[in-house]
């Protein structure tokens, strides 16, 4: 069975040559029928570098978003950059895309490979997620693939979870496995490390998401916010989004527009380009304090969490956000 031996690995995209990624790959052995590569970049010419070297025998492209604009210009750059996964690959090697992505949807008919496509608001995607349903943390969906349902259970919320479950349905059924083979492995996913982990410590709930941020990021793990249960306050933590360049400004207002009072309760945002998700939100009736310094962030936050709350740590990993949500519950916990 493939979730049983199958493993994820992660590249960066800045490798000097092809002779760095097999040395990436050196943890797989014979006992492995497959292994999910994410490949990392920045800018134009890594993925291409990286795929030559991988060769994969399926490619995914999740979305088109604003990550590293500030280095490829534009979402149009972003795309041709995301598809250089092609030149690593055969002819005949099947592509799959987010069907609900503007920039992604003409490949169906463009390129000359097979183009599977998944999605929630297109009813011509491949596979498509239908009749969703969120509650006590959970979310349960039927996934509809050539005129077959099968019915998921995500121990997680968040549509932008159910749009990555159907790509790994898209995959697991061009890998040759069972959809209900694939509906139980899904079953079994937990977020970890830095990305939308939901954990309870004491009274409050946390979500700590701070590997990246980009504005499909932050609408995702608003909405996760948005979504829970609590039975005290929802507070949103953003820090600044970096590697938008000129357009940095344009997209942290688009961030604070997102935000509402039905959402998020308090909102607190860090970091000198954050102030303009501030601005925004503010404009939206939302409660809102901003801080040029993590440590007075730290400070405010300790006089007004509460028992009951549920808190969003969200910012880029370069903000270092994470070991002050982590030195902070610690010590509450204490």
């Amino acid at each position: 069975m493939l979730n049983a031996h199958c493993k994820t690995l992660k590249t960066a995209g800045n490798l000097n040559n092809e002779i760095g990624l097999p040395k990436t790959l050196m943890g797989l052995d014979s006992s492995y029928q497959a292994a999910v590569v994410e490949m990392g970049m920045s800018d134009f010419g890594e993925i291409s570098r990286l795929s030559r070297a991988a060769a994969p025998s399926i490619g995914v492209i999740t979305n088109i978003g604003f990550s590293h604009i500030a280095q490829l210009g534009s979402q149009e750059g972003i795309c041709r950059a995301k598809l250089e996964i092609l030149d690593g690959m055969a002819v005949d090697a099947p592509l799959v895309v987010n069907g609900d992505d503007p920039y992604l949807i003409p490949l169906k008919t463009t390129l000359s490979r097979p183009v599977y496509t998944y999605g929630i608001k297109n009813i011509g995607a491949d596979c498509r997620a239908e009749h969703i349903v969120t509650e006590q943390g959970s979310t349960s969906f039927d996934l509809c693939w050539q005129g077959t349902a099968t019915h998921v259970i995500l121990p997680c919320i968040g549509e932008h979870n159910v749009m990555n479950a159907a790509a790994a349905f898209c995959i697991g059924m061009l890998a040759g496995m069972a959809p209900e083979e694939i509906a139980g492995a899904l079953h079994t996913y937990q977020p970890a490390g830095m990305r939308q982990n939901i954990r309870k410590l004491g009274e409050q709930t946390v979500i700590l998401d701070c590997y990246n941020a980009s504005p499909d990021s932050m609408r995702a793990s608003l909405s996760v916010l948005g979504q829970l249960s609590v039975a005290g306050r929802r507070i949103a933590v953003l820090g600044d989004m970096l590697e938008l360049g000129e357009q940095s400004d344009r997209l942290h207002r688009m961030v604070g527009s997102m935000i509402k009072p039905d959402q998020v309760d308090l909102l607190f945002c860090c970091g000198p380009e954050s102030s303009a998700i501030a601005e925004e939100a503010a404009r939206q009736g939302v409660p809102v304090q901003h801080f040029l310094e993590k440590e007075a962030l730290t400070e405010q936050l300790r006089h007004t969490i509460q028992p009951g709350d549920a808190i969003l740590f969200k910012a880029s990993r370069g903000m270092q956000l994470a070991p002050h949500a982590n030195a902070l519950f610690a010590e509450l916990a204490s």
